[in-house]
């Protein structure tokens, strides 16, 4: 387990280089790139997190399907950008599959939904961001299932983290000089907006956490989704 955190902090602290890498040399641009580099440090850290074992093709459809689902969400509510399910439906994935599994659910449905809504300096920021609260949600709940505490994660989640490192596209690449007045201006206007987004994802996690978690917990003991032999 220490060889795991180890390798998993490792993992952060390259992401993290690529943010800075982002925002101080490419100034927003070549974030094609960057992206891409977020998604495969999510994929060796889930690779890596089955040790000995393997992620079997079921597990990898589910992870799929999963990934669908909040995107096709997101696009669902076009028309009210902070009353969307993405975030609940990545913080479920990291409670049914683990913190890994939470981490790349989310940078993949953040990259893959924005070729619909347009890719750009911000794309990386929120992969990395609703990775992030996955990855979390799988630490905190992959076997505590409270209801009223993963609602409550959802919505201080999507403030902080979510909020909190996105708006840092609009404050390193909007702003020129950026000054504490300008970064309480940009964080205070972003705040109704998040606060939005994080009451709308407690509520369906309300509605959705216990049966779509109840259902991947059933197919995960009926399909055995981790393959702990190593064997086809």
């Amino acid at each position: 387990m220490q060889k795991k955190n180890v390798i998993e902090g490792i993992l952060l602290i390259l992401i993290l280089l690529l943010l800075w890498y982002s925002i101080f040399v490419l100034q927003g641009e070549e974030y094609y790139y960057i992206s891409l580099g977020i998604m495969l440090i999510g994929i060796i850290g889930f690779l890596l997190s089955f040790e000995k074992s393997r992620p079997t093709v079921a597990l990898l459809a589910m992870i799929a399907a999963l990934c669908a689902m909040a995107i096709v969400f997101r696009i669902a509510f076009f028309f009210f950008p902070q009353i969307k399910p993405m975030a609940a439906i990545v913080i479920i994935a990291g409670a049914a599959f683990g913190a890994e599994t939470g981490f790349i659910t989310g940078a993949v449905s953040a990259f893959v939904s924005n070729f619909y809504f347009g890719q750009g300096s911000w794309t990386p920021f929120q992969m990395f961001a609703l990775g992030l609260i996955g990855f979390f949600a799988g630490l905190l709940f992959r076997k505590r299932k409270s209801r009223l505490a993963v609602m409550m994660y959802g919505f201080f989640s999507v403030i902080i983290l979510y909020g909190g490192i996105v708006d840092l596209n609009t404050l390193f690449f909007m702003a020129k000089e950026p000054t504490p007045l300008i970064v309480a201006g940009v964080y205070l206007s972003a705040l109704p907006f998040n606060v939005l987004f994080g009451i709308t994802t407690s509520l369906f996690l309300f509605w959705l956490f216990h049966p779509m978690l109840n259902r991947l917990e059933r197919i995960q003991r009926k399909y055995r989704l981790i393959d702990k032999s190593g064997k086809k």
